[in-house]
């Protein structure tokens, strides 16, 4: 990641749970990029093993902010710790929130673009969010795919949630941000190929939708 970051090279991450954020953005601090990190989560991912089920998933961002209760080895995976600040990330698509996440992104200051917002308004969402990774001069995107609609894309690990954004909307955001010079990677999370009903079909619209996005 760092390597490539250097070399002003655009990366596709495939992961695996939201955990592997970690080693994206420690690679491209590693790169001493001035990084904005755009978190398109139905899961706000905050919590610490403290404050949550112990499952190291729900708690990325936690460790990328070095939330105080985070596991020291995962926090401190990068360069430089935290590996993020506050005003480094944005949330979009986000719904599911816990209290402690809710009082974190709050004491925080975090920039938060709900589902809800999305929903209203893509465009207008999309273009929120465009303006505000462009002050960064190297710009991330998470993007787990529980972000979806299950009832419309049904590829997530998580089947429940079947509110989120259509793939359509989510493609026009993902255009939005890789349209940015200042654009450097995706990373795509959770994805359960299968939860597919046809995966051929489902992987080709998928596939679309991140050449699309990668020009």
């Amino acid at each position: 990641m760092a390597t490539a970051i250097s070399a002003q090279e655009d990366v596709l991450v495939l992961g695996g749970d939201c955990t592997v954020e970690l080693g994206t953005v420690a690679g491209a601090n590693a790169a001493g990029a001035r990084i904005g990190l755009v978190y398109m989560d139905f899961d706000a991912d905050l919590n610490t093993p403290d404050t949550s089920d112990g499952a190291l998933d729900w708690t990325g961002v936690a460790h990328l902010l070095n939330i105080p209760g985070c596991e020291p080895s995962l926090a401190g995976l990068g360069p430089t710790r935290p590996m993020l600040v506050p005003q480094q990330l944005l949330y979009f698509g986000v719904e599911n929130i816990t209290p402690p996440e809710a009082a974190a992104i709050r004491d925080h200051a975090i920039k938060v673009i709900s589902r809800e917002e999305a929903l209203i308004d893509i465009e207008a969402a999309a273009a929120r969010a465009a303006e505000w990774a462009a002050r960064f001069d190297c710009v991330l995107i998470h993007f787990d795919a529980d972000v979806l609609s299950f009832i419309d894309f049904p590829i997530a690990e998580n089947v429940r949630r079947c509110d989120g954004l259509k793939l359509e909307q989510a493609a026009f955001v993902l255009k939005q941000l890789t349209a940015l010079q200042q654009w450097r990677g995706l990373t795509v999370t959770e994805v359960n190929p299968a939860h597919a009903p046809d995966q051929p079909t489902v992987f080709a619209r998928l596939n679309e939708v991140l050449a699309d996005a990668f020009g």
